[in-house]
């Protein structure tokens, strides 16, 4: 006996199949539109008054070849230690610091 070409389980096992496939290619256009947006250019005076950042801007357009590129990598570790670097609050550093080696009075004297 032979098998009909159109069985319903085929039917909506291959509608299915197409419906999962246009998904992902929705989402992968979508996600490459998306990342097409993110790229937002610094303001030109930003970079034109920050050596580092003219830096960074430059290392950022020649890609990969950064990597090797040694002004490049002073450049990241310069952007590093900015980053990674505590800075206290400027309530905090124009606050009056007490002496840790002056004993506190005692009250009432």
């Amino acid at each position: 006996m032979r098998c009909p070409w159109f069985k319903i389980t085929t039917i909506g096992r291959t509608a299915g199949f197409v419906l999962v496939a246009a998904a992902i290619v929705a989402t992968a256009i979508q996600f490459r539109h998306d990342d097409a947006r993110k790229i937002i250019p610094l303001s030109l005076s930003s970079i034109q008054s920050d050596p580092l950042a003219r830096e960074l801007a430059r290392c950022r357009t020649i890609g990969m070849a950064a990597k090797d590129d040694g002004p490049c990598e002073v450049a990241w570790a310069e952007n590093r230690r900015r980053f990674f670097t505590y800075r206290p609050a400027p309530s905090a550093a124009s606050a009056p610091r007490a002496d840790p080696h002056v004993a506190p009075k005692p009250e009432g004297q």
